[in-house]
């Protein structure tokens, strides 16, 4: 069974030989690729050699072409910092004053893009290159993600009490830009478009209700539209976000290593949904034993019956023992069953 095969049966609630492994690599395939950070953001032929050497080497079931999260931030025109082996940056933000600045944001010529295409092209470049061998999801920034990163977070939160109106506005072309992503991400190969937006779980659930649910709900319908599954990566604690995403029909949630209650999830998960984690990626996996590894896969494994695919909580970081990698799949193998 590879790896699509076995997410697929396991989203669908079919038999597997064991539960898909989905962690999420970036700095750590391009560490392991010995490639610098910024190729593996810019060259998306590099990036997905580099993932698809990490995946054969520890058994990855996944692919996804993404590497930093401003992507469509420099579509906007948010001059981008790429330091050889860190994150990029912004240079400075697009939106320095919000009266002045905010219909900067507007619609995109997306096929006219690069950086844009680029990730496009990646999903193609893997349906090419590894078939159906893996599942391949696409990737975009939630709307709250992408304005901040537009923004900058204080500043963007503040904006969400000052400029109501305006930024349902803002949101609804920021969704509308993302809607045609998908369709472009779904036609090159992608069957699941993963949608982040970490700063979400810095709000308050009614704010995060009322300001950014509805335009989540309008990205996962699209997907439904377009063929493919929705996928929510939402750092921190997002106890209070991820039953709506589910009732909302959310394929993949991602939980992270904060979130604690897990089974009170499980619970609220419907026909084609699971949940995906949520081993802590620096205690744990990077500076734990193989023993801790081991405890924790298992731990997850008896609290999700079944409905819980095995990754880290977050991107496991670069530095993280080869051995611990190999000894997390053996762990997911070896409770599985």
């Amino acid at each position: 069974m590879n790896g699509r095969e076995r997410t697929l049966n396991f989203m669908n609630g079919e038999k597997v030989d064991y539960i898909p492994f989905h962690p999420l690599v970036m700095q750590y395939a391009a560490e392991y690729a010995d490639i610098p950070f910024r190729d593996y953001c810019l060259d998306y032929r590099k990036q997905c050699n580099a993932m698809i050497t990490f995946a054969e080497e520890f058994g990855v079931d996944w692919f996804h072409p993404s590497g930093f999260a401003y992507c469509e931030a420099g579509a906007y025109g948010m001059e981008i910092e790429f330091p050889e082996n860190d994150c990029p940056y912004p240079k400075k933000h697009l939106i320095l004053d919000f009266e002045r600045d905010y219909k900067k944001i507007r619609k995109l010529d997306i096929k006219n893009n690069d950086a844009m295409m680029n990730r496009v092209r990646g999903v193609k470049y893997y349906k090419d290159t590894v078939g159906d061998e893996y599942f391949i999801a696409g990737h975009l920034e939630g709307p709250l993600a992408e304005y901040t990163d537009l923004r900058g977070i204080s500043e963007g939160l503040i904006d969400l009490l000052d400029y109501e109106e305006e930024l349902s506005e803002v949101f609804q072309i920021i969704v509308d830009n993302s809607k045609r992503w998908i369709d472009l991400q779904a036609d090159a190969g992608a069957e699941c478009i993963s949608i982040g937006d970490a700063i979400c779980s810095q709000i308050s659930e009614s704010m995060y209700l009322e300001r950014i649910f509805p335009f989540h709900v309008q990205l996962i319908e699209h997907a439904k539209k377009a063929g493919v599954y929705t996928k929510f990566h939402i750092c921190g604690d997002s106890s209070r976000i991820l039953p709506h995403l589910i009732e909302a029909g959310a394929n993949i949630l991602d939980i992270d290593s904060l979130v604690k209650d897990v089974p009170s999830l499980v619970r609220r998960l419907g026909k084609n949904q699971v949940l995906c984690g949520n081993l802590d990626p620096v205690s744990v996996l990077r500076f734990g034993t193989p023993q801790m590894i081991e405890d924790e896969v298992k731990k997850i494994i008896d609290d999700t019956r079944g409905k819980c695919m095995i990754g880290g909580g977050c991107e496991i970081p670069k530095g993280t023992p080869s051995e611990n990698m190999y000894t997390f799949l053996e762990a997911v193998k070896k409770y599985s069953n």
